[in-house]
């Protein structure tokens, strides 16, 4: 049984955190947007979804579709039609896994390495902006925090 303190404090948290999903939910909405213009730039008929996939494929890859699919929480065939695109693109290359020749891992191209070490710089000056007027300290504990939140997930 709560204690009136107990009652408190849970509802002094449970607004907290629903103030932290709305402030995640608008660096979300900066963040889609970043994409999707980015992702015009590399080609226009290219979504914000196929720069996060291949984003994902260069961090994680070698990977294949299942693993984007799971790790993205997205449905096989969106993730299908946006490596079809990439591909299309000449933005990702393919080969068979060595364990299981059915399966195709994906890697990014050095074309797609290209531009997206161009998008990364134009999307680091965003942020550079953005941080302009925070401390070392503020920016190490907004990494620190980020990162032991994202470390949960894979709890």
């Amino acid at each position: 049984m709560h204690d009136a303190n107990e009652t408190a404090r849970d509802a002094v948290n449970h607004d907290g955190i629903s103030e932290i999903i709305a402030e995640f939910s608008e660096v979300f909405a900066f963040a889609r947007t970043r994409w999707a213009r980015y992702a015009e730039e590399v080609d226009p008929e290219l979504k914000g979804v196929g720069i996060m996939v291949l984003q994902l494929i260069l961090r994680k890859g070698p990977i294949s579709a299942t693993g984007i699919s799971q790790l993205l929480d997205m449905d096989k065939a969106m993730v299908s039609r946006q490596i079809a695109k990439l591909r299309d693109l000449e933005l990702v290359d393919t080969r068979a896994a060595a364990e299981d020749r059915r399966v195709l891992l994906l890697t990014a191209s050095a074309k797609a390495e290209e531009l997206l070490g161009a998008i990364r710089q134009k999307w680091a000056h965003a942020y550079h902006e953005r941080f302009a007027d925070w401390s070392p300290g503020e920016l190490d504990q907004l990494r620190a925090s980020l990162h032991r939140f994202n470390a949960s997930a894979a709890e």
